[in-house]
């Protein structure tokens, strides 16, 4: 995953089956028998946190707030027992976790059910627990080097015959002083709990009856409500653990951030749990998230609420509190949803489509919680939906690295979505508004049954498209040495905003400028360009829209279309605040990047007379940093701007979209 922090240098991909295994971990792995490979966790009590130690993130914590909704049961973590709901009137905390980490999972037919058996095989680390719980990181460091001196957290195949699953497990010494037990799932998570004063849980396994049908699907529907109404969510993800202390003290460069939460949050995007289908939904609509590794957690709430944070990530940016991150009320768009849903997985593939719609409940409310619909059903109901409600669904680019490799892997491929779900691409993870007024789409795009998606507008523009010489569809020659683009990109980052571009007439480093401006508003990157000339006449100058543009497609070709579709890119601008105490980042809507949907005809299709298109990607008309100056502009003005003269035609063309 990539991320939208500043200006992002393309960097080359992480194979899958790599992992960044020390010398140190290998040398430990064959202590291991491969009975501790049945994904059974390790955590140690005496954590340090990796939040940065000016933030009281344990202030946040303790004084989270719950909604006013309560599930009908919780567990009770002072006897580990089932209870009303209503018994927590201080609120109560909310489990995400992955079935697969809890137990051992036994298949028990071809439909997807399986028995789970608990062998009480989980660690619990303890030792050492003098250490001061303070804000010196010192004195943190120094507390957590006396276990790890000679006591070793190791990274060890999760499972045998599977390499490319690891977690983290304790090692002792010889002479270790720390005591190791072994427990069940549950008396883990009472740990937890009492280690971080929770007093209510909600743990499905426990508050779910899943013999009752009827009650499992009535709780799956309303699952939005439990997790929006926590005071905050504990995700178990054993593969976060310390690297190493020393990068405690280490800081990034222009950043807040230590070099130990940057690679946390690398563990955090291998672990299994940011893989999951539901754990996605879970954190969506999360406010506040508390993350237990092995040996360590990260607290963090979003930067919609009024409690700052202090580091930029995923969680704070977007995904955190996302029903509530827009002012109109609307919350967070389909695009985003779908930027992690479609790299995600789930033992039911129903659960795809069921942990998607709890995300927008509002937009789902009348669809039925079945797992006895046949799938294309399910699937074709969701994103019929979605596309008449969202138009943000388009917003996608190309999911491909320059040289032509996969930035993720779409684990959504099987179930041959159409084009316009934007399946074969990358959406956008910033919230997007989408414009276009009736004068252009005189009636509002509708779905057919086969899945077909029909626009009908007289106001478009056919465009012809060069591939981006440093793209992933240019020759293999320049895909393949990389270094020269890298240093034009350096040398253009050294000189951005000392030179006009756009009156140098140096056309190869205009290029590269677009292409760094696709790369920070979409995480896209730019696969092809296209020479957008003026109207004769329109209400700007004619510098605002002229020159070249770069486009992200998930396909090659030399002639797409723009529809008449304003996709405008909301995206976070945040800033240090100098001499805060604690240092505090601020955020402000205040950045907007304006992009069009791009089709490309497919000729008729089984014989059927009328063209048939396919949504390919993204044109980008212009970013908050270049010369168009397309904010002074209303979203109307911007789409008269583009589509008037020659893109303005005799009669309704209607598109069908496969």
């Amino acid at each position: 995953m990539r991320h939208s922090i500043g200006i992002i240098v393309p960097v080359p991909p992480v194979k899958n089956d790599q992992h960044p295994l020390s010398k140190a971990t290998l040398f430990y792995k064959h202590f291991f028998f491969w009975e501790s490979s049945k994904m059974y966790i390790t955590y140690c009590r005496n954590q340090i946190s990796m939040n940065p130690v000016v933030e009281d993130t344990t202030s946040y914590r303790l004084n989270a707030t719950a909604g006013s909704f309560r599930p009908t049961y919780l567990v009770r973590v002072s006897d580990w027992k089932k209870v009303p709901g209503h018994e927590a009137k201080n609120g109560y905390c909310a489990l995400s976790y992955v079935w697969k980490q809890s137990v051992e999972i036994v298949p028990k037919n071809e439909h997807g059910d399986y028995d789970c058996i608990d062998n009480a095989k989980h660690c619990i680390v303890e030792g050492n627990n003098n250490a001061k719980s303070d804000n010196n990181i010192s004195t943190k460091t120094k507390h957590f080097f006396m276990r790890t001196k000679k006591d070793r957290i190791a990274m060890v195949p999760a499972k045998e015959g599977e390499p490319n699953e690891y977690i983290p497990q304790f090692l002792p010494s010889k002479k270790s002083k720390a005591t190791v037990k072994h427990v069940t799932y549950s008396q883990l998570l009472q740990h937890i709990c009492q280690d971080f004063q929770i007093e209510y849980l909600w743990y499905d396994k426990l508050c779910i009856d899943s013999s009752n049908k009827e009650t499992k699907l009535q709780e799956i529907k309303r699952m939005h409500c439990i997790y929006l109404n926590a005071r905050y969510t504990v995700a178990i993800v054993p593969e976060l653990h310390v690297h190493d202390p020393k990068d405690f003290n280490t800081q990034l460069r222009s950043s807040s951030d230590t070099y130990a939460n940057a690679k946390a949050w690398e563990d955090i995007e291998r672990s299994l749990w940011w893989k999951r289908s539901w754990t996605l939904q879970e954190t969506l609509m999360s406010r506040n998230i508390l993350i237990v590794g092995a040996d360590t957690h990260k607290w963090q709430h979003s930067f919609h609420t009024n409690n700052i944070p202090t580091t930029y990530d995923e969680f704070s940016v977007w995904m955190l509190d996302f029903i509530n991150q827009s002012q109109d009320g609307r919350g967070g768009s389909i695009n985003q949803a779908l930027s992690q849903a479609h790299f995600r997985a789930s033992s039911k593939e129903h659960d795809r489509i069921f942990s998607l719609i709890n995300i927008f409940p509002g937009m789902f409310k009348n669809m039925e919680i079945s797992y006895e619909r046949d799938i294309k059903s399910t699937f074709n109901y969701c994103y019929r939906t979605m596309v008449i409600n969202d138009m943000s669904i388009l917003c996608f680019g190309s999911n491909l690295y320059i040289d032509g490799k996969e930035t993720q892997t779409n684990t959504m491929t099987s179930h041959h979505l159409p084009s316009w779900t934007g399946v074969s691409g990358l959406h956008l993870t910033d919230r997007i508004t989408t414009t276009s007024t009736n004068w252009l789409l005189p009636s509002s795009p509708s779905v057919d049954d086969d899945m077909f998606l029909h626009i009908s507008t007289k106001y478009y523009k056919t465009l012809s498209v060069s591939p981006y010489s440093h793209g992933c569809y240019s020759t293999l020659a320049h895909r393949e040495n990389k270094k020269p683009w890298y240093n034009q990109m350096a040398m253009y980052l050294d000189r951005r905003g000392a030179t006009d571009l756009f009156t140098t007439g140096d056309n190869d480093m205009i290029l590269i400028d677009w292409a760094v401006t696709m790369d920070t508003g979409a995480l896209c990157f730019a696969t092809h360009y296209s020479q957008l000339q003026p109207p004769s006449q329109h209400i700007v100058t004619t510098t605002t829209i002229q020159g070249p543009r770069p486009l992200s497609l998930t396909e090659d070709c030399q002639e797409c279309i723009l529809l008449p579709i304003l996709l405008k890119s909301h995206k976070m601008y945040t800033y240090l605040v100098k001499g805060s105490e604690p240092l505090q980042l601020r955020n402000e809507y205040d950045v907007y990047y304006y992009f069009l949907p791009v089709f490309k005809k497919c000729g008729n299709t089984n014989g059927s007379e009328e063209e048939r298109f396919k949504a390919i990607g993204i044109y980008l008309l212009g970013g908050p940093d270049d010369e168009t100056h397309l904010r002074q502009y209303s979203e109307d003005e911007i789409l008269k701007m583009v589509f008037s003269d020659d893109a303005t035609h005799d009669q309704v063309k209607e598109f069908v979209i496969q």
